[in-house]
This record gives C-alpha cells, structure tokens and sequence, in this order.
C-alpha cells in the first residue's frame, strides 16, 4: 500500500470516527450515512483492503469514544459499514440488466438479512410473543428492504459523481 493511499485513508478513517462519535453522542444516524458515504470513497479510490482496515479502525474508535449508550455504533458496525463494502464489491455489476437485477438481490437480501438481525434482537428485549409480533412489522420488514436496496443505487451513483468531481484519476 502507497503512502498516498495509507494517508487517504487514514483522513478518511479520521472523518467516519469523528461521524460516528457525533452518531452515538447525539443519538441520530445520519452521520452514519456520511460515514457509508466516506467508506465507499475511500473504497473507491484505495481499494477494498484499504477501505476494510479504514471500517474496522473507524469503528474501533467509535466503540471506544462514543461508546454503546444508543446503539448507534451496532448500526454502524452491521449496517452502514458492511453495506458500504458491498456496495464496492458491487459496483461492476451495471453494465447489462440482469447484472443490475443480480446487484439488486445482492442489495435486497443483505437488508433483509439485517431487518431479521434487528427485529430479532429487538422481539428479545421487549419480549413479544408470536402474537404481538403482528403485520406491521412485517411490512415495515418489506418497506426497510425496498428502501435500502435502494439507497444502495443512489448512493453508488451518488459517490461516482462526488469522485468524478473532487478526487482525481476517479
């Protein structure tokens, strides 16, 4: 790994700490959404081993300075972290239309997958039986997949217009 990118990523390492501490003091998520943001630029740009190392370190940071008081760091940790690798991992699928449809399942069972962790975990703590567990839930299940699957487009379009624009050789 060049200095250049040990350094690029070590600002960007810098910059999501600083989103996610700001996340867990203040209990609100969307600095974790710049932090997903942060990730895929730093992917992008540094390559995946480099943007890994930047997600690990940045959430170690948080965990210890911003602690676990809201759970916002588990969303950090399982969600946006993750999402913003995948969205790398996936990026070269846009080419044709079933390797759109293939990202988009990629997308959609990933935030499936997440909903059942969080639903689940949360069905523990309040302590629902089966019946009280009802509809609703479930379609919020349906509406979070649906807008993450989608939130992973518009972010992926999104940083490629951020890196066209401020970093170069993107």
């Amino acid at each position: 790994m060049s200095t250049h990118k040990l350094a690029f990523g070590g600002v960007i390492c810098a910059l999501a700490s600083i989103c996610i501490i700001v996340s867990c003091v203040f209990h609100v998520v969307f600095p974790l959404v710049i932090s997903c943001v942060f990730y895929c630029i730093c992917a992008r740009k540094c390559g995946g081993v480099c943007a890994f190392i930047v997600v690990v370190t940045s959430n170690l940071i948080g965990f210890f300075i911003g602690g676990v008081g809201g759970g916002e760091i588990l969303f950090s940790v399982f969600l946006f972290s993750p999402y913003s690798i995948i969205i790398y991992l996936t990026a070269s699928l846009d080419k044709k239309v079933w390797q759109v449809v293939l990202r988009a399942i990629v997308f959609a069972v990933f935030s499936f997958g997440i909903y059942l962790l969080f639903a689940t975990v949360f069905k523990e703590l309040v302590e629902f039986d089966g019946t009280n567990f009802g509809m609703g839930t479930y379609l919020f299940g349906a509406v979070w997949t649906v807008v993450l699957t989608l939130f992973g487009f518009a972010l992926d379009r999104g940083v490629a217009l951020i890196g066209k624009r401020f970093i170069k050789n993107d």
